[in-house]
């Protein structure tokens, strides 16, 4: 028996034709409709590829964000872009100051949630950077564990023995594992409207839509961020905010 799940796992793999960026690119057109975002911000861009995507949105500015290690990496496929309409920022998004006071018209950010234990910190500061009707494309890896997929958690793994990160295939700086439901929850607690989950995992493969989650989502005109412990008049504190 198990070798047979082990088959199927991997005929489920090896039958995956479908690249699940380009399919969530693909519904990230859809979603923006007549949609022309001027100013992308994109988080981890990677290997370039979604870049080379995001340019083809023919934006003002693409503003890139990444860890100041990721510098020397990024700089090899960068050199073979049209870096007119780009702007390179080499810092940490939670820990810099670098875009305070500015405001985008989407933001895309994929694979990069789960490396950061403060989740909930993260979205709001993602929503704190768009514009009013700004959009939000938000994708990450989820929780392992197969009895915790269907509830609104957190999974946390630390420390992590050699063989857990074996096993689910995950390196030391990974510790908080969201369910998917636990991102729409945050999604929609600091404040996104029109939150609608992707389907561009599943059009990889069934096993690659266990393990991950995207989201769009998309910032109300006029509206007032999430707020909790609004109680007897208090007007409470705003959700994932901190000094």
């Amino acid at each position: 028996m198990r070798r047979l799940k082990r088959l199927a796992r991997w005929l489920l793999r090896r039958g995956s034709r479908v690249d699940y960026r380009a399919a969530l690119f693909q519904e990230f057109r859809e979603y923006l409709g007549a949609g022309h975002p001027r100013r992308i911000l994109e988080i981890g861009p990677k290997d370039g590829e979604d870049t080379r995507r995001l340019l083809r949105l023919a934006p003002d500015t693409l503003t890139l964000v990444d860890l100041p290690r990721m510098e020397t990496v990024n700089e090899a496929w960068l050199r073979d872009l049209d870096g007119s309409k780009i702007e390179y920022v080499s810092a940490n998004l939670m820990y810099t100051e670098a875009l305070d006071g500015r405001e985008f018209d989407a933001i895309w950010c994929t694979g990069v949630l789960y490396h950061n234990p403060e989740q909930l910190r993260m979205i709001k500061k993602l929503y704190d950077l768009l514009r009013p009707d700004g959009v939000l494309v938000v994708e990450s890896a989820t929780i392992r564990r197969r009895r915790l997929r269907g509830d609104c958690c957190v999974e946390i793994i630390y420390p992590a023995s050699k063989w857990i990160e074996k096993k689910y295939h995950l390196s030391s700086n990974i510790t908080h594992l969201p369910s998917a439901s636990a991102v729409a929850a945050w999604l929609a607690m600091v404040g996104f409207a029109r939150i609608i989950r992707s389907d561009c995992h599943h059009k990889a493969s069934a096993a690659l839509a266990r393990h991950r989650v995207a989201y769009f989502g998309t910032k109300p005109i006029g509206a007032a961020p999430g707020r909790y412990y609004r109680l007897g008049g208090d007007e409470g504190y705003v959700v994932g905010k901190a000094l």
